[in-house]
């Protein structure tokens, strides 16, 4: 039995704390820093050497490791206990109507009326002891640090668990598009898109107007997502995420128009009667020019002179790649492909954490911990019947020098 105590008391202690948590901030750093969910080609591509022992222990995918949720209970079973194992303590001294004095404490000199000097320090009730008189008042402040505990229990608590349970989906296009979210049966419109620049021409602000309907119940909702200020709507919330070119790419076979689709920079698609015939754009130029070396790059940030640089592939086999002007048309047998309305597109993060409202409750307990702690400071007062007059003793739980020092005033004063 004096192992197990000796062994609680160690989980129970700030020292196991400390450690746990250091562990749990280096992971989280680890986990904001390495992409999560990518495949292996992205590690071994970012991190060569590295790939292997990042798959292996699980840092793709950090949020939901075990040895994360492991973490995670060590840290809040830390936490927890801690507060189980004072909370008798606590309540024993917020009962109590009488308490030791102070170890080591000074007396101060006072030959006046008890009850003035307690009533001018803010005490209205106090209780005769054997040898005097002893007030408290903010008996709440002793619950402090306790709820402060508590607190930083609950927020740890609903990051973890969000971390864990949080889903995660992504949403392109261009304005004047409904893509489907996921899998979760709602459709996202993209109703506008708009960048907005500032005189020297760089980027201000991206802001996207969207609208989520639920095709199930024909709900809808519309606000806007912009950088730093997502958008609530149905439980999710939406990021602007990053931007990019997009272009329309038509298919003629013969004089026939055979398809017509909108193409993101990156994407690629099919010929729609020749799947093994490929056509992607690779990227967008909007002023389009080449570099010292022969590159292509683009003069400034507005559409001017746009070249769309095209990879062909048939069978899987890189068939053609050039950079495509405004008047320019690839030809493939009897197919004509052209891009044309080169506009930006929108990426929308979308992302449903389950466990937000818990992380809000333990900082809404943080904060009235904090306010408990340092303004309802818990204010004790003795005075103890000598020879010549009182001795009287003071301790404030934050604030104790401070608290003395105003006690000596008052004392003087009276």
């Amino acid at each position: 039995m004096g192992k197990i105590k000796k062994g609680l008391r160690f989980l129970f202690s700030m020292k196991f704390a400390l450690v746990i948590l250091g562990l749990f901030v280096l992971v989280c750093i680890g986990g904001s820093v390495i992409p999560q969910g990518q495949i292996p080609a992205v590690y071994e591509n970012s991190y060569p050497g590295w790939s292997g022992l990042i798959l292996a222990v699980g840092l793709d995918d950090v949020f939901h490791s075990w040895w994360f949720i492991l973490l995670t209970l060590l840290l809040c079973g830390n936490l927890l206990g801690c507060n189980l194992v004072h909370i008798s303590g606590i309540v024993n001294r917020v009962k109590a109507k009488t308490r030791p004095l102070p170890a080591g404490g000074e007396a101060m000199e006072y030959a006046g009326d008890p009850e003035k000097l307690l009533n001018e320090m803010g005490f209205r009730k106090w209780e005769p002891t054997d040898s005097g008189f002893y007030a408290i008042r903010n008996r709440i402040g002793f619950w402090g640090a306790w709820l402060t505990h508590l607190g930083i229990f609950i927020i740890i608590l609903g990051f973890a668990l969000g971390q864990m349970f949080t889903v995660n989906y992504s949403v392109f296009g261009v304005p004047g598009e409904e893509k489907p979210v996921g899998d979760t049966g709602l459709l996202l419109s993209i109703d506008d898109f708009s960048i907005a620049l500032r005189e020297d021409d760089t980027v201000e602000q991206y802001t996207a107007s969207l609208t989520l309907t639920d095709p199930a119940t024909g709900e809808s909702w519309s606000g806007q997502s912009s950088v730093n200020h997502p958008w609530d709507a149905h439980g999710l919330r939406f990021y602007q995420n990053s931007t990019g070119w997009a272009a329309d790419m038509t298919v003629y076979k013969g004089k026939e128009l055979l398809q017509s689709e909108t193409l993101c920079a990156g994407e690629y698609r099919a010929v729609k009667d020749r799947p093994e015939l490929l056509v992607m754009l690779r990227a967008f130029y909007p002023d389009y020019t080449q570099d010292e070396s022969g590159m292509p790059t683009s003069a400034s940030g507005q559409i001017v002179d746009p070249g769309y640089l095209y990879m062909l592939y048939y069978n899987g086999e890189l068939l053609g790649m050039n950079v495509l002007r405004s008047d320019e048309k690839i030809t493939v047998s009897d197919y004509t492909i052209l891009f044309s309305n080169p506009r930006s597109y929108t990426l929308i993060q979308v992302k449903h954490d389950p466990f937000t409202w818990l992380a809000g409750l333990g900082g809404v307990v943080l904060l009235i911990a904090l306010y408990v702690a340092f303004y309802l400071r818990t204010e004790e007062i003795w005075l103890v019947q000598g020879e010549r007059g009182w001795q009287v003793y003071g301790r404030s739980r934050k604030g104790g020098e401070l608290y003395r020092e105003k006690l000596a005033r008052k004392i003087k004063e009276v």
